[in-house]
């Protein structure tokens, strides 16, 4: 990228975070985009919004074998809930959960167009309170995460971390796949069809305030240290695919996928039954 180029990209980044005010408005900003959407799918509005045959397909070969499949299955960060709709094929209870009350809204009229009766909920998993009142009527569950802790701030990461915790219980397992933090690098080097610059559906989210910082491996024991949580499964050459960028085509994006448990006694007699 140029330097009028750079320069013209980060104008817009400042004019977005003085007009949507600070990136951990998580609840304000997720709102504002989900309202702005007025299609989804491939041909649509979300970026990430692609096929689950190119998505939680995907993610479905690395962590099935390791959830216990009698628990519920929470997708977190659900937005519309196309995920969730083919994760329903494969579970026998699915929860979505989102920050935003337009996406929740969005997900129910989407998942009863196809007539599927999947619970949908709003839900700020930087609030372990939340968090704890969900388990309560849940009990342990399983958590499915395709791209939100790489939006969460450094400050609300221990807190994101401990709702998990939270809902997962003794014998939940999470897996979560999330954009590394080069992902910003590669979108600004996409042909641009907004005035930032960016694939315009790139700029749609980070016009609404979304800060995407990324996330690497070697941060997880910062937030899911050792001595709470047993590695399972994790890896960083894999990619999130986009929907197709007008003009740019779909993109691959760099990701890394972790699973993980916390450390209870209960997943040892789990595994022992297992084997």
């Amino acid at each position: 990228m140029d330097l009028p180029s750079e320069l013209r990209l980060w104008a817009h980044l400042l004019y977005f975070r003085a007009r949507q005010g600070s990136p951990r408005r998580y609840p304000q900003q997720w709102e504002s985009y989900w309202r702005s959407v007025q299609a989804t799918g491939r041909g649509g509005e979300v970026l990430w919004d692609n096929v689950p045959e190119r998505a939680s397909a995907e993610d479905l070969q690395r962590f099935a074998v390791h959830l216990d499949s009698a628990l519920p299955l929470v997708d977190l960060g659900c937005g519309n809930g196309r995920q969730s709709r083919f994760l329903a094929r494969h579970f026998a209870r699915i929860i979505g959960v989102d920050v935003a009350p337009a996406a929740v809204a969005l997900a129910r009229r989407e998942a009863a167009a196809e007539r599927l009766a999947i619970d949908y909920r709003v839900l700020d998993a930087t609030r372990p309170d939340e968090a704890r009142a969900l388990h309560a009527q849940l009990g342990d569950a399983n958590v499915y995460i395709r791209g939100v802790l790489h939006v969460i701030a450094a400050a609300d990461r221990r807190r994101f971390a401990e709702s998990l915790e939270i809902l997962l219980g003794e014998r939940g397992t999470l897996y979560d796949i999330e954009l590394r933090p080069g992902a910003l690098v590669l979108f600004r080097s996409l042909p641009g069809d907004s005035s930032s610059g960016l694939p315009r559906l790139v700029h749609n989210v980070v016009r609404h305030g979304v800060r995407p910082h990324g996330f690497d491996l070697r941060q997880r024991r910062r937030y899911f240290p050792d001595d709470r949580w047993q590695v399972l499964e994790q890896g960083s050459e894999v990619t999130i695919n986009t929907v197709p960028l007008d003009p740019g085509g779909e993109s691959l994006v760099p990701a890394c996928y972790m699973i993980l448990r916390p450390q209870h006694p209960a997943h040892a007699s789990i595994e022992r039954r297992a084997s």
